[in-house]
């Protein structure tokens, strides 16, 4: 009688006592890491970019210096959420697919950090940061694995959502493995390391490729089927079809640059076996890339549909574009699309292709518009109350601590 009188006096008195702070806090969804995920490729796609101007290597870095505080300031605050509401959070990642599948963003994020690390700090302050690298790309490999093997057992064991609840955001796990596997091939060519090193992390970055993008394209099998079921997304969930884009695209680009790795005279140096040998390398870079170049092509496809999926959603829905709301899956938009250009860099690159070369100019000049939109708009969003605060959950917060004391 007397804990259900003392709920009850915290419920009167719950908006003086639960801070904004405690709201935001409860409501902090996993999805907030889909903004250092996105913010780190366009780092990663602007210190790469073929056609440049004087001072976007130093654009890059900043974007890059300010997504490592971005990617921390959400950590530590996700951290702080599950240390003082565990059962609030264990509740959502039991039953929310969206939640557990964005954990992975996590893994991604810091991927586009090491890439950055070994482009940006190995030709200014040495090769002892392609061992540094090398040693943060391990801890991330392990955690990218976790992700890879684990999140997809609870969404089948433990929240089966359904062919009709299917979203694509169940690819994501698979791209934290092939964001690893193209972190590792960025170390071998740019992080100068030993072929000891680099063989070992060309192997394991193959395997991650090997186990992510089949498992990836039977998910975008099922999510089709969905399509042709007439169960289409809401246009809350519209942006999230650009994630059909990411595997193949982040795919593409971690082949190319490990067939570029193959070819670089760590398998001579290195000789063991029969197929770790010089020999094998020419033939294993071709075959790479050539399989690089086809899963661009994939992923192009995907691109368009999803374009193609936005736009329409747009034209159709009740009220036309002028009843568009903003929404944090719109995030989703940024790093696929943004993976799936840095491939048609690279592809610039390794042809010499002013074809590629100009398309991927362009697309890098809408992955920056997008990007930019997507924080105005969250800037707003936050400013508002409308984002990050999702209703307003205080009685629940002043249960749980009535129920949880300090």
């Amino acid at each position: 009688m007397g804990d259900t009188d003392g709920i009850e006096d915290i419920d009167k008195n719950t908006t003086t006592r639960v801070s904004r702070f405690s709201v935001a806090l409860w409501n902090l969804s996993s999805q907030w890491f889909l903004i250092p995920q996105g913010t780190g490729i366009v780092a990663v796609v602007l210190r790469n970019i073929k056609y440049r101007f004087t001072g976007l290597d130093i654009i890059s870095e900043i974007i890059w210096i300010y997504n490592i505080a971005l990617l921390s300031l959400l950590v530590l605050a996700y951290m702080l959420r599950v240390f003082l509401y565990p059962r609030h959070v264990v509740n959502i990642l039991r039953t929310s697919i969206v939640e557990t599948s964005c954990l992975s963003s996590i893994s991604i994020a810091f991927s586009t950090i090491l890439k950055m690390v070994t482009v940006c700090l190995v030709p200014k302050w040495g090769r002892s940061w392609g061992v540094v690298a090398f040693v943060l790309w391990s801890v991330n490999t392990g955690l990218a694995l976790t992700c890879c093997f684990f999140i997809p057992y609870i969404h089948v064991k433990l929240q089966p959502p359904g062919i009709k609840s299917l979203t694509p955001t169940v690819l994501l796990p698979f791209i934290a493995a092939l964001t690893s596997a193209a972190a590792g091939g960025v170390i071998c060519v740019y992080g100068a390391i030993s072929a000891r090193i680099q063989v070992p992390i060309i192997i394991v970055s193959y395997l991650e490729v090997g186990t992510a993008v089949p498992l990836a394209m039977s998910m975008v099998d099922v999510f089709q089927s969905r399509l042709f079921n007439k169960a289409f997304p809401g246009i809350d969930h519209v942006y999230e079809d650009m994630i059909l884009c990411g595997p193949f695209g982040q795919g593409s680009f971690a082949l190319l640059i490990l067939g570029q790795a193959a070819k670089g005279g760590a398998f001579a140096e290195y000789h063991r076996g029969t197929f770790l040998t010089a020999d094998i390398a020419p033939g294993l870079s071709a075959a790479s890339q050539l399989a690089g170049l086809l899963a661009w092509g994939y992923a192009t496809f995907w691109w368009s549909f999803a374009a193609l999926g936005i736009i329409h959603t747009f034209f159709t829905q009740p009220g036309g574009m002028r009843r568009s709301k903003f929404y944090m899956s719109a995030w989703s938009l940024v790093f696929p699309m943004g993976v799936y250009t840095n491939a048609a860099i690279f592809l610039s690159k390794i042809m010499n292709s002013s074809a590629f070369g100009v398309w991927s100019v362009i697309l890098a000049i809408m992955l920056v518009i997008i990007w930019l939109v997507n924080y105005a708009f969250t800037i707003k969003g936050v400013i508002s109350g409308r984002l990050g605060l999702g209703g307003d959950p205080s009685k629940e917060i002043a249960r749980h601590r009535s129920r949880n004391p300090a």
